[in-house]
């Protein structure tokens, strides 16, 4: 976990030192529009959607993850609740 969170830590830094250095005015052209930004704010909106992007691609698999726990923690309750009762019938035959 700790892994992740300072590859993300580096990864943010590099995007906030290019996107410092890189002030100048660009043209952005997308099929008939034409839209004039900086590239500073090009670079950082970019950063943005692709985020939101990998967010919503990588949330059903948090989703699954967090119910396949959930229901395994389930199962193991259950079982330890079957084995607290199964040795309460060995105590009582004894």
């Amino acid at each position: 976990m700790y892994l992740s969170l300072t590859i993300s830590f580096l990864l943010i830094i590099g995007l906030v030192v290019a996107v410092i250095q890189n002030t100048a005015p660009v043209e952005l052209k997308f099929i008939t529009w034409k839209l004039q930004f900086s590239l500073m704010a090009l670079i950082f909106y970019a950063s943005l959607v692709g985020g939101a992007v990998v967010a919503l691609l990588t949330l059903p698999t948090l989703i699954s993850k967090s119910l396949r726990v959930r229901r395994l923690n389930k199962n193991i309750y259950d079982l330890k609740k079957s084995g607290i009762e199964l040795e309460k019938g060995q105590e009582e035959k004894s």
